[in-house]
Formats: C-alpha cells, sequence, structure tokens
C-alpha cells in the first residue's frame, strides 16, 4: 500500500496538481505562479553595493537557491555597473515563480520580493531608488489589487527577525507616496 501511495504521489508531483518545495506549478503552467499575489516585501541588500546578477550568484553558490535570485525585482543604488534607480527584473518574476526572500514561506509564495542595494541601517536609500521604489509599487498595486496595509518591509512580516529593511528606511515617505 505504501509503495502505491508513494507511486500516486510521484505522479501528481510530476503532473503539477500537488506543489512540493521549489517547483511551485499548475497544470500546464511549468513553475508557473498559481495564485494572484496579494503582498509586496520590500527588503535591502545590506551592501553597499550589488545588482542583480551578483545576488543571483551569491544565492546559488552560497544559498544554494535552486531558482537563484530571492527577489523578483531589484532596484540599484548606481553602483556594480547599473545606474542608480534602476530597476532589474529577476527570473523568478520572468518566469512567475514564487520568491525566496523571507523565512515564511507563505510570504514567498504570494508575495512579490523588492530588493534595494544599499545598506539602510547606515544610509537612506539614495532618491533614485526611492522614485523607482514608488512608481514600482504603486504599478504592482494597481495591476494585482494589493492595497497598501500589505505593502510591507521584510521585518514587518509575521513571523520575521530583522530589522530589514533596515533603520533608515523612509517608511512614513513611502506610505505618504503610495497613498
Amino acid at each position: 500500500m505504501k509503495a502505491l501511495l508513494r507511486i500516486i504521489f510521484w505522479v501528481l508531483c510530476a503532473s503539477g496538481l500537488i506543489i512540493t518545495g521549489d517547483s511551485l506549478s499548475a497544470p500546464g503552467t511549468a513553475h508557473r505562479y498559481p495564485t494572484r499575489w496579494r503582498y509586496i516585501v520590500i527588503h535591502h541588500s545590506a551592501t553597499a553595493v550589488g545588482n542583480a546578477a551578483n545576488m543571483d550568484r551569491y544565492h546559488r553558490r552560497v544559498r544554494h537557491m535552486r531558482n537563484g535570485l530571492a527577489y523578483h525585482f531589484v532596484i540599484c543604488n548606481g553602483s556594480s555597473g547599473r545606474k542608480d534607480g534602476q530597476i532589474e527584473i529577476g527570473d523568478r518574476w520572468r518566469k512567475q515563480l514564487h520568491g525566496g526572500h523571507c523565512k515564511q514561506n507563505w510570504y514567498n509564495q504570494h508575495g512579490i520580493g523588492i530588493c534595494l542595494v544599499g545598506n539602510f541601517n547606515r544610509t537612506a536609500p539614495t532618491e533614485k531608488q526611492f522614485w523607482s521604489l514608488v512608481w514600482q509599487v504603486k504599478d504592482l498595486m494597481k495591476k494585482y489589487n494589493i492595497p497598501l496595509q500589505n505593502v510591507k518591509g521584510h521585518g514587518g512580516v509575521t513571523g520575521e527577525k530583522t530589522v530589514c529593511p533596515g533603520k533608515k528606511f523612509p517608511w512614513k515617505r513611502l506610505m505618504k507616496y503610495l497613498k
């Protein structure tokens, strides 16, 4: 009986009817996100420099994340060959895969992860980063009908123990422009 159940389980996994681990998929949509987005979760890289490619390498090599870059979008600060305020679109967004940006898997499955390059425990985001973030978040809120109360910092996600996106991240200012 156990062998039969194991075979049925693997057939259902292969067909996309059961979702396991990193392979969120719906039938006929290899690794497509099965439900609509409900949250936007904002992060900082906690590094002075970086870009999506650097983070992707780190997430693959050090954190052993099969899908690489944990975020859906990265907003650059003018370092690592990218323009200040440049929005980079990650493969997780292009393929509509769940994120890897929170310990709470529910938020990875239902939350769009946006990471700004910088350590906002030390400095605030650049003006260009800030306005790119405002534009990006407003656009996503509109397209996916995400309410303002569902725009959260990583540290504001239930169960997370972090100050991300940093003590100097301008939350009040961001909320003012998102209203």
